[in-house]
């Protein structure tokens, strides 16, 4: 071999040992910075771990077994920790680091996250996050983030109680963007997203739990499946714990599915939500009020002021409810079992629940059902969200029920007994929130009302004959069989709900068509 070309192989083979040289004394450099970095978090922040790996020819960084723990800067107590099997990055740019002053990375992964946190319900935790993504002077571009099979436990600094957890909890993000450039109402910025977990609980109060099976959602969909919101106390034991009626109830539905949703953020603080359509899948639906209880006085608002009062814009097109069923009980008297009323083949259309004055369509609800049963029952019920008198439109189609099948609820409830055939009663009320007119007409056959006596089995036959003096057995004597009513105002209870005011002015109209001529003013 010639000088020459020794001198360039001996030349090649130095540089490459330099190259790996300082390859390794620039691996040792980060890794001490890392280090040293980890060890100079603020004092209520701790970063222990088994080993890092660091490689810069790859552009990889690993964290093994890694507890991360934060602590309150006042009280000391810790207030999360996260501990992970790893935590790595993969294809970090160190041009973009050195000359654009940027960081930027092809992926974040999360490998299996232990996650407890303990709230505190005075701590302004909205202020906090915004404060965190503030303080991040570089732009930061990540191209994929995972979360791998995480677990979440949320507890109430107060008294320990789980407020939330979940299991097996997998997210995916990509082309994320943390930027103080962006529009103020954004923390950061990314082009899709997906999240999927298992059996996930949230305690929504201290007297409702929720819970779902599965929970998925994408960048246009959102699914739960075995979705429950039930009372976590028995029925006996609510009534013990409350100082005024409320009610029990328990909600269960095989799914739940939100489509074309969006929601809207100012920083942290939700400001709004949007979706085409969402639709309740078989929900099954009991309510149990025990009016042993002292009575709730408070004002109870209708569901248009309800929507105008809240704090975010809502904008729901259409909701779906299909083949649902409602049971509510109702118990007045000790020694007597719940009275009971039932809906079945529940099927509902919601249009337009909204109170962005972008829309300005009326809200519109259709229910189709059978009543008690087997008695067909359709509703039509329109009121403007914006219009602040609160007017609405409620009318009703209940086809032919046996009065014998409204017993159960009669005989507990009121110690009364019907007997014979309500065939039709149609129904409109035009009311808002003080007042209404009810327009109904009914036609029956061989009505009799049995007051019964004070041990609820016997019948009260001298007041029984009495009240049945003043209705009409059937409606035959009337223009078309129908008996019409003739009620003037019906005044609301804003300390009852909009169904007690429904019930007020149904009872107000067959009192007037059975009991009155049968006939309307002109």
């Amino acid at each position: 071999m010639s000088i020459k070309r020794k001198k360039i192989v001996i030349g090649f083979v130095t540089f490459i040992g330099l190259v790996i040289l300082s390859l390794v004394i620039a691996n040792t450099i980060a890794k001490n910075k890392l280090k040293n970095y980890i060890v100079n978090l603020p004092e209520h922040i701790s970063l222990l771990y088994d080993d890092l790996d660091v490689s810069l020819l790859q552009g990889n960084i690993t964290l093994k077994s890694p507890l991360l723990t934060v602590k309150g800067k006042t009280t000391n107590q810790i207030n999360a920790q996260v501990k992970l099997s790893s935590l790595s990055i993969k294809d970090f740019s160190y041009w973009n680091y050195l000359f654009n002053d940027n960081l930027k990375f092809d992926h974040l992964n999360f490998d299996t996250p232990e996650v407890t946190y303990y709230h505190n319900p005075l701590a302004d935790t909205d202020q906090g996050s915004e404060s965190v993504f503030k303080n991040i002077k570089k732009t930061i571009y990540i191209k994929n983030l995972s979360v791998n099979k995480a677990s979440v436990e949320v507890f109430n600094v107060k008294n320990d109680s789980v407020l939330l957890s979940t299991n097996n909890l997998d997210f995916t993000m990509s082309q994320i963007i943390v930027d103080n450039n962006l529009a103020s109402s954004k923390l950061f910025d990314f082009k899709s997203s997906t999240l999927s977990t298992n059996n996930l609980k949230y305690q929504i109060s201290k007297f409702e739990n929720l819970s779902v099976d599965k929970f998925k959602i994408d960048n246009t969909r959102m699914t739960l499946s075995g979705f429950s919101l039930k009372t976590k106390y028995d029925k006996v034991a609510l009534s013990n714990v409350i100082t005024t009626e409320r009610d029990h109830f328990e909600l269960a539905t095989p799914e739940i599915r939100i489509d074309n949703y969006d929601f809207k953020f100012d920083n942290t603080i939700l400001s709004g939500f949007s979706t085409d359509k969402i639709t309740f899948t078989k929900p099954d639906l009991t309510i149990y009020r025990d009016k042993l209880v002292a009575d709730d006085l408070t004002q109870k608002d209708l569901y248009s002021t309800m929507l105008r009062s809240l704090n975010v814009n809502l904008d729901i097109k259409h909701i779906n409810i299909v083949e649902g069923k409602i049971v509510y009980q109702e118990k007045v008297n000790q020694d007597k079992t719940a009275g009971q009323l039932t809906f079945s083949d529940f099927n509902a259309s919601l249009d337009h629940i909204s109170n962005t004055k972008l829309n300005p369509k009326k809200t519109e609800i259709k229910i189709d059902c059978n009543f008690m049963q087997s008695t067909p029952l359709r509703v039509d019920w329109s009121f403007d969200v914006n219009d602040p008198n609160d007017g609405f439109i409620f009318k009703a189609n209940l086809g032919d029920l046996q009065a014998d099948h409204l017993n159960q609820f009669m005989q507990p409830n009121l110690n009364l007994k019907l007997e014979g055939n309500l065939m039709q009663t149609l129904f409109t009320i035009d009311g808002n929130a003080t007042t209404s007119n009810v327009d109904l007409k009914t036609k029956y056959t061989n009505f009799d009302i049995i007051l019964l006596k004070e041990n609820g089995n016997e019948k009260n036959k001298i007041l029984s004959k009495i009240i049945n003096i003043f209705v009409s057995k059937d409606s035959k004597d009337a223009k078309d069989n129908f008996r019409n009513s003739n009620t003037k105002t019906v005044e609301r209870d804003n300390t009852k709900s909009i169904f007690n005011f429904v019930w007020k002015n149904a009872q107000a109209g067959l009192i007037s068509a059975m009991a009155g001529d049968g006939k309307k003013d002109d």
